[in-house]
């Protein structure tokens, strides 16, 4: 199933290097649904960081807001490959303001919120992978935000067998101004050589986006009381 979706997927890499950022707002944003089937699991949004005039981080011609959006994009299918409901703040090469992200997800009362990134560093030799969430008032909502990250990493790991940066609060806004269980996934440095040659390969991506499906898999089904919406 990872060697098809990549025939859908792969092509936007070509396509995205070609796209000037000016023309990156021609239409309303709407988010991208799933169809609902009666059997559906919980609902999921995912938000792949940056878009548009927002490039993320950048070295030369390899920008962030690109492999963020090719990772959600394979990551979406898998998620409804195992029959998840899946929202996208953004399915293309658009800027999306950070309150336009949150107010998607607490409009659609999902159950959890993942957004994909990719790290930088002014050192090189910087590298490995970790996740962030928001250590709030709300400790219950704490509490899942961790056990969710402690999953999505620990999956992460296995799959790709990068390196561990740990589990980690954060004050983005992203995962602070939302109401469900919220991480924010930095899934290596596109600033150290090493990660930056993997980040370009699509076999690495997929399992990327494999390990935060099987960790969201796995935080969902131990978490099975959680209401349907």
């Amino acid at each position: 199933m990872a060697q098809l979706i990549w025939y859908v997927v792969l092509p936007l890499l070509s396509i995205f290097s070609m796209i000037p950022l000016e023309s990156a707002v021609a239409r309303p944003l709407k988010p991208l649904r799933a169809s609902i089937p009666q059997h559906a699991k919980p609902l999921v949004i995912l938000d792949p960081g940056h878009g548009g005039s927002d490039e993320g981080a950048k070295v030369n011609f390899f920008h962030e807001k690109r492999i963020t959006l090719v990772t959600t994009l394979v990551l979406k299918k898998l998620l409804e490959a195992k029959d998840y409901r899946v929202i996208l703040t953004r399915s293309r090469d658009v800027f999306v303001p950070l309150e336009r992200r949150v107010s998607i997800a607490n409009k659609t009362q999902a159950v959890i919120f993942v957004s994909i990134h990719y790290n930088a560093s002014h050192s090189t030799d910087a590298k490995g992978m970790e996740v962030f969430y928001y250590k709030g008032r709300n400790a219950s909502r704490s509490q899942s935000s961790k056990h969710l990250a402690d999953n999505i990493l620990s999956q992460l790991i296995k799959e790709t067998e990068a390196d561990s940066r740990g589990v980690k609060a954060g004050n983005f806004h992203v995962i602070r101004e939302t109401d469900m269980p919220a991480v924010l996934v930095e899934g290596g440095f596109m600033t150290n050589k090493e990660e930056r040659l993997l980040l370009r390969d699509k076999t690495y991506l997929n399992k990327v986006a494999s390990g935060i499906a099987e960790g969201i898999d796995q935080y969902l089904r131990k978490h099975s009381a959680l209401t349907v919406h």
